[in-house]
């Protein structure tokens, strides 16, 4: 077993490489394993395939290299090779062949086998062979990683190009509405704020305000002349208008990033009390966040001018969301509501509506 390859007696890195080296004759396992000890790698040993499978399941594993014998009783290399590949997909596989075998150990390689040697063992040569087996893995490792991170990427900057889409058609909505106007950025802005009063957090808290965004897309599909309309709607064109948060889940069913908002904007007009749209709903049966836009819409709708009336002032609108608590609104979440109405800070860019006239500016203050 001499060698004609000058290669140092301890490996670089071979101290953190944990080897189990698998094999039905003793021998074979012990002076492998004292070469490969020599050589820094840690190792451990296994009779056959289904003690090193045990192995790598109990807490011995993973295995950086899983060194194994082809032919031996009880499990074969292949079939070892194979199981471990389900299990510990990041271990890499070498196969001891002999000569006759090789036919074998290509059929291993192509079951995820890194590399073969041939018996007898050349111990240098079986040095460098785990070498570019890991080296190998860790490419592997690498590529997966960036591919990962590039599909993650890709998704994110979908999402953002959906998004902007999305938030585009809305403002043209508003733009063929002029008594929407900012409308959608102000219920967002309630919502948010009640939410908060509530304690909601973390991805609950995102997706209200992504839901809250969104909640007046199907708007898009109503008629101008319903949407202005100055005197009272005929039964057709409320018809018309209660089939818009159906509407707005048929357009985004189809993105699915926005799949979590559906249930929260197909039912931001449904009534504590049951009476609501689209299913009746009652009670906790409403989504949380549909029960939060409730308010939001409510208020925002009451304090601005609409085609068939003039706004009502704040104090007017607030007086309402008490009236109807319970009945219209959730009373657990109403208190929320007047205890945040103080904090609300609204931005620069979005329109104060005109029942806001003689009331505190709801603007970030400036010095």
């Amino acid at each position: 077993m001499g060698s004609t390859i000058d290669i140092p007696a301890v490996r670089e890195g071979a101290s953190r490489v944990r080897v189990l080296v698998v094999d039905d004759e003793e021998l074979i396992r012990y002076i492998a394993r004292e070469h490969l000890e020599t050589a820094g790698y840690i190792v451990e040993e296994a009779s056959n395939g289904k003690e090193a499978l045990t192995m790598a399941s109990n807490g011995c594993g993973p295995f950086d290299v899983l060194l194994t014998d082809l032919r031996m009783p009880g499990m074969d290399g292949i079939t070892l090779l194979s199981e471990a590949a389900k299990s510990c997909p990041g271990t890499a596989g070498i196969v001891m062949s002999a000569n006759t075998e090789l036919d074998t150990a290509v059929q291993a390689l192509k079951m995820g086998a890194c590399d073969y040697i041939t018996k007898p063992i050349n111990f240098d040569v079986l040095l460098i062979t785990i070498e570019k087996a890991l080296r190998e893995k860790d490419q592997k490792r690498q590529l997966d990683d960036y591919r990962m991170n590039l599909e993650k990427k890709v998704g994110e900057q979908a999402e953002i190009i959906n998004f902007r889409f999305i938030d585009a058609m809305i403002q043209a909505l508003e733009e063929r509405d002029s008594f929407h106007c900012g409308h959608s950025k102000r219920v967002t802005r309630y919502s948010l704020a009640i939410a908060e009063e509530l304690g909601v957090k973390g991805h609950e808290f995102e997706d209200l305000r992504r839901a809250a965004v969104f909640h007046d897309l199907g708007k898009i599909g109503v008629r101008d002349a319903v949407l202005n309309k100055q005197g009272k709607l005929t039964d057709e064109e409320y018809g018309e208008i209660v089939l818009h948060p159906e509407k707005a889940v048929r357009i985004l069913e189809l993105i699915p990033p926005f799949i979590p908002l559906l249930p929260a904007i197909l039912h931001h007009h449904e009534r504590f009390d049951g009476r609501g749209y689209p299913a009746r709903l009652s009670g906790d049966q409403i989504p949380f966040a549909s029960r939060i836009m409730a308010i939001a819409d409510t208020f925002d709708a009451m304090t601005s001018t609409r085609a068939y009336r003039k706004a009502l002032p704040v104090s007017d609108a607030i007086a309402e969301i008490r009236r109807y608590s319970g009945t219209q609104f959730d009373p657990d979440i109403v208190p929320a509501f007047i205890a945040c109405q103080p904090k609300i800070v609204m931005p620069g860019d979005v329109p104060l509506p005109e029942g806001f006239e003689g009331q505190p500016p709801y603007r970030p203050q400036t010095v």
